[in-house]
């Protein structure tokens, strides 16, 4: 795996066994137990400099990002960090359950990362700029897919053109090139049905964001 953003960050030390669960642990017990509170306590966890607690902080923080938004920081301080409020359906919504503030909950984020601390060590993650790949050769069985931040979306904090990197790739790799996208780049592309309810957090949303798998 190679990504520039906190996920690399993370993924690096998931792979080098560096991340510390005893930190990430403390900081789910320290949670509000009221829903409502969790807003501003995450509000108020994204103001710790980055260099103290990032790594086990991080995945929190994201889980709590308001619509999934990409949450990443300049070295020192937290950047797009808004975050949800707990949600309650009113007498006109359609959707009738409440939204949680934390999406997984704080007990699957738990269980999720104690399986990939025990199962995932010694994955090869390097949290670098793409680019980077193309300074040396790939090996001739490999596979590349690539996640970009797709068009019209909120961005990630970093720079990244698909269609540069595309070109700069065929120039010295053959290997099948797969691309995540929220619409059809060519006529190799396909696109991916998920499950899962629609609506958005009020239920009025009418459909879900396409996701498109191209072949490059």
């Amino acid at each position: 795996m190679l990504d520039i953003s906190s996920w690399g960050a993370f993924w690096a030390a998931i792979g080098a066994g560096t991340f510390n669960m005893d930190v990430f642990d403390r900081l789910v017990a320290e949670l509000p137990k009221d829903k409502r509170d969790f807003k501003a306590h995450m509000v108020q966890l994204s103001q710790i400099p980055v260099r103290k607690i990032g790594i086990e902080l991080y995945p929190l923080l994201q889980a709590s990002s308001f619509g999934g938004k990409q949450i990443w920081h300049n070295g020192e301080h937290w950047s797009n960090a808004c975050f949800r409020d707990y949600w309650e359906p009113t007498a006109t919504s359609v959707r009738r359950s409440p939204a949680n503030p934390m999406q997984p909950g704080p007990d699957e984020l738990q269980r999720r990362l104690n399986k990939l601390v025990n199962g995932m060590k010694g994955v090869n993650c390097i949290n670098d700029d793409i680019m980077s790949i193309l300074n040396s050769p790939l090996p001739d069985d490999a596979v590349v897919y690539v996640d970009p931040p797709y068009k019209s979306t909120t961005k990630y904090g970093y720079n990244f053109d698909l269609n540069s990197f595309v070109t700069a790739f065929r120039e010295m790799s053959k290997a099948p090139l797969l691309v995540s996208e929220g619409v059809a780049l060519t006529e190799n592309s396909v696109m991916l049905t998920f499950g899962g309810a629609k609506g958005g957090i009020s239920g009025v949303k009418k459909g879900k964001h396409q996701e498109w798998l191209n072949y490059l």
